[in-house]
């Protein structure tokens, strides 16, 4: 009998502490950094458990059996559990990591143009990216990389619209890859495989890459701009970066995208209202985003390459486009395939994608280049940006200029001297 009540005493004790430490005043104190719960909601949710441990607490002091003291007892060893893993947790200095995200503005040119160029950004403006850290000292003071349009609205030096004579110019076509996000421009993929083609060609011919890298565009807006501006430029070779995300209709819309970026990583980067007071929450949520989300991603990304979907029915619809004006033309198209950079030492979960796009370029005699196998031997975070931004990195953009280079040799040698192409 004393054994007991002995066992109610310290039942009650545990309640009592549980609804003390519960309550939002007494949680604030304890857990919360600035002394705020800003959530209304979570500020009820404590006050109920709170309420609850002290009706227990009660019903078992007064030797009340029942529903109300079994479930009071089952409640208080979820919550003491809990919050020996949450104070296990804090002593380990066990945590959610949220890097802080990229901060992006823009600069305009003093007395320059303020409206977006057609398929451009606003034309000698400065973009300027800044990140949280500066892990490989790569960024510039105050850890930011500018972006600097030209008079096109392109990131790029200036080009004559009529190209220079002995001069065989190269137009890349892509998304924020080509476009360098958080890379300087002389580390470009298209502006590094231009100085490596050059080296082999004759002394007399110059190699000029144009770059229309646009970030949030798809290969529809792609095709567009090359109608629209890039065949004005009399590209002797059209090579188009394509991105997995590219298959995206309206990059600018409201409704859920498939966007690596946001989905399969930065989604479970951003703390919620619990996670900002509880360690163990926002650790757990960290690692269920990152295996749950990423299958949901993973999913939706194979089936957005469906012979039906919209999306991969547009840009398959464009890249024949490409191709016929290409030929029509008879200038040279190559697509390469640029991969997402996780897992790429392992169990790729892309692969079946990149399958998809290059296997559909054979079958329509377009030349390609699957990236893929070209970063086998990295895990994917080494080449970032940073570790807020996914973007490749300028060893990334390296590695994707020598294959492309590699690649495109065979064809060096139809360049004549004048830099026309013996076609």
């Amino acid at each position: 009998m004393h054994e007991r009540a002995g066992r109610r005493r310290v039942w009650a004790g545990l309640l009592t502490v549980i609804a003390l430490v519960a309550n939002p005043w007494t949680f604030e104190l304890a857990f919360v950094g600035d002394g705020r719960i800003e959530s209304f909601g979570l500020r009820a949710a404590l006050a109920v458990v709170a309420a609850l441990a002290l009706a227990a607490a009660a019903a078992v002091l007064a030797r009340r059996d029942g529903w109300l003291v079994n479930g009071s007892l089952v409640l208080g060893s979820l919550a003491v559990t809990v919050l020996i893993l949450e104070l296990a947790f804090r002593l380990l200095g066990i945590e959610a990591r949220y890097p802080p995200a990229r901060v992006d503005s823009v600069v305009r040119a003093p007395s320059g143009p303020t409206e977006r160029a057609p398929h451009a950004f606003i034309p000698l403006s400065t973009s300027r990216a800044t990140y949280a850290s500066n892990p490989r000292g790569y960024f510039d003071e105050g850890n930011t990389l500018d972006h600097e349009h030209n008079s096109a609205g392109w990131r790029d030096v200036e080009h004559d619209v009529e190209k220079p004579r002995a001069t065989f110019r190269i137009l890349g076509l892509g998304d924020s890859y080509l476009y360098g996000r958080g890379v300087r421009y002389e580390d470009i993929v298209l502006t590094r495989l231009g100085h490596l083609l050059e080296r082999a060609l004759p002394d007399s011919v110059r190699v000029e890459t144009i770059n229309t890298g646009m970030p949030a565009t798809n290969t529809v807006d792609q095709r567009d701009l090359l109608r629209e501006r890039g065949w004005a430029y009399d590209p002797d070779l059209v090579i188009l970066f394509f991105v997995l995300n590219d298959v995206e209709q309206n990059l600018f819309g409201d409704r859920p995208r498939i966007d690596f970026f946001r989905n399969y990583t930065t989604i479970f980067q951003r703390p919620d209202a619990l996670s900002r007071v509880s360690r163990l929450w926002g650790w757990g949520r960290q690692r269920f985003h990152a295996t749950v989300t990423a299958r949901r991603y993973l999913r939706d990304s194979v089936e957005a390459f469906g012979p039906e979907h919209p999306g991969w029915r547009s840009a398959r619809g464009a890249l024949a486009d490409i191709q016929i004006e290409a030929q029509a033309r008879g200038v040279p198209l190559l697509v390469v395939i640029f991969p997402f950079f996780h897992e790429l030492d392992g169990d790729y979960p892309f692969q079946s994608v990149h399958d998809i796009v290059r296997e559909y370029c054979e079958d329509q005699g377009i030349d390609v280049l699957d990236l893929r196998e070209s970063y086998r031997a990295y895990r994917g975070p080494e080449l970032w940006v940073h570790e807020s931004d996914q973007h490749p990195n300028e060893i990334a953009h390296d590695i994707a200029a020598r294959a492309t280079a590699a690649h495109l040799s065979p064809q060096l040698a139809e360049i004549g001297p004048t830099g026309v192409p013996n076609r």
